[in-house]
């Protein structure tokens, strides 16, 4: 580790443009695949500033930690803050960072901040630490490391935009952190884990990723273990999954939370669109119940990015019922195409075959096939070895378990009926969802009423408040609130009746028949039409 020295320059730029200036020649001299290999994602100033704001009143002595700092950025952002207008302050920041090849420009960052920051009336000793903050920390335990002051290792506030990359679950990281963290973790969790540890109480954590921990499976206990040590303040959702994060398949977040085991009641969320925030960003007061969802036993960390959304989730939670209290179930495709190589059949020849299913041929209310793409399989072999691989042919509700990277809908579902296949087995592929109701067969209508409801606008926003992955997990449509079956088939019997499957006019029936009315009504539709 490096302790800094003091030097006196009052020329020297603010903390937050020389870290970007340090940054961007980084950037020059560093190739964009190097980075993503390494999971850094740097943080734009704009951003910084918002998260520095979000840590609240700096106190007088005031001890922080930066874990996985890259060139210092969100630690300059702290700086700036202080200088506006503040008493003078006693700061103690403990930066992480462990790249070779950022630790100089680290060192140039923070050495200019401590002298703007002297100049200015305040006081700022720096430690950066070269190490694995995860391994490191863990190692050392809560110990006393600061600066032989006699006072524990816990810190008033941590700020972080820490690395991304999946890690394996018997990883030597995965594994100090196995009682906050398990299934199939990611680095940036464990970072966030680690720092709520190194926490004083009532410490507060402002944490830049990816919006992945938020809902799904694999981080489920993760966010209970989270939630019941952390109390939620503030949500900052950036709805482009292109602009923030390079190559990262979903959106990204901003959580400010405070070290307490007693929740807020309510939790400011604002919304941006692309990297920057050059305008002050919308903010919305909820109750922390529409936020943090345990009620069917997920934790979901829902965000509505808009007024509009919140009215959308307070519509279609105020539906009495969840999907799997209708009877109705959803199942992954049990056909895994690397695995089942030998049953693949790019046409149906003279032996047995069943039609194999894939996410191009589900179109909305329509399975096209055969549709050939690129000369891929279209067919799957039928005999006794293959048939733990094949549904039998009933009434399904087919849907797409990815959406494209920016694509407008996250939901796009297809009817899928007995009436339509001449043979007695299907072929799904597993990166598709089916529905199915589970003691009896869908009826048409109520095929109908399920991509109805799927492929329309009102579910799919729904949907978005609780996932911002491109992935549609089963186990959140099994989550969700949903009408009840004869409402279900009411709209497939309205929707079979259409001559025409725009989306407007499937819409407008999903909305009377739900009872959706009023302004809300009228931009749903208005937008679809």
């Amino acid at each position: 580790m490096t302790i800094a020295t003091h030097r006196a320059d009052r020329t020297r730029p603010g903390p937050l443009d020389y870290a970007g200036s340090v940054q961007g020649r980084y950037e020059d001299t560093s190739s964009l695949e190097d980075r993503k290999k390494r999971g850094q994602f740097f943080t734009p100033p704009s951003v910084c500033r918002f998260m520095a704001a979000l840590l609240g009143e700096v106190p007088d002595h005031f001890k922080l930690l930066d874990a996985g700092a890259g060139v210092g950025s969100l630690s300059a952002a702290v700086c700036e803050q202080i200088l506006d207008g503040l008493a003078p302050r006693r700061l103690e920041f403990h930066l992480y960072e462990n790249d070779p090849a950022l630790l100089g420009p680290l060192r140039d960052v923070m050495q200019n901040a401590q002298e703007v920051l002297r100049a200015a009336g305040h006081s700022l000793t720096y430690m950066i630490h070269e190490r694995d903050f995860v391994l490191e920390t863990a190692r050392r335990g809560v110990q006393r490391m600061l600066f032989d002051d006699g006072e524990p290792d816990t810190f008033d506030a941590v700020i972080m935009n820490p690395p991304y990359f999946k890690i394996a679950a018997d990883s030597p990281h995965a594994r100090v952190m196995a009682d906050a963290v398990r299934s199939q973790p990611n680095i940036y969790n464990l970072f966030m884990a680690r720092a709520v540890e190194m926490l004083r109480p009532g410490g507060t954590l402002v944490a830049i990723t990816p919006r992945s921990f938020c809902n799904g499976p694999y981080f489920r206990e993760f966010r209970r273990w989270f939630f019941t040590r952390m109390a939620l303040k503030h949500v900052h959702l950036f709805e482009s999954r292109r602009d923030t994060f390079d190559s990262v398949l979903q959106e990204s977040v901003i959580t400010a939370a405070e070290h307490s085991s007693l929740p807020r009641p309510h939790v400011r969320v604002t919304t941006s669109h692309g990297k920057g925030l050059s305008d002050r960003p919308e903010a919305q007061e909820l109750p922390l119940a529409m936020v943090l969802d345990d009620a069917a036993g997920e934790m979901l960390l829902r965000i509505p990015a808009t007024p509009e959304d919140t009215q959308v989730l307070d519509a279609v939670e105020a539906w009495s019922l969840r999907f799997t209290d209708l009877g109705l179930r959803i199942s992954t495709g049990p056909v895994v195409l690397f695995r089942a190589e030998q049953f693949l059949l790019t046409a149906p020849d003279s032996e047995p075959a069943a039609p194999l299913l894939q996410p191009h041929n589900v179109r909305p209310f329509q399975t096209l096939w055969p549709l050939a793409k690129r000369d891929k399989p279209t067919a799957f072999r039928v005999c006794p070895a293959s048939l733990k691989h094949l549904v039998p042919t009933r009434n399904y509700t087919l849907l797409r378990r990815f959406s494209a990277k920016e694509e407008r809908r996250r939901l796009t579902a297809s009817c899928c009926l007995r009436s339509d296949w001449p043979g007695p087995h299907l072929a799904l592929e597993n990166h598709l969802n089916y529905v199915y109701h589970t003691d009896r067969e869908l009826s048409p209508d109520e095929v109908y009423g399920l991509a109805a409801l799927f492929n329309s606008a009102l579910l799919d926003r729904y949907f978005r408040t609780i996932s911002g992955n491109t992935q549609v997990n089963a186990t959140e449509i099994r989550a969700m609130k949903f009408p009840d079956l004869a409402s279900v088939a009411t709209i497939g019997a309205k929707v079979r009746r259409l001559t025409d499957l725009r989306t407007g006019n499937v819409e407008q029936i999903v909305l009377d028949v739900l009872g959706v009315n009023g302004p809300l009504a009228r931009r749903i539709a208005g937008a679809t039409g």
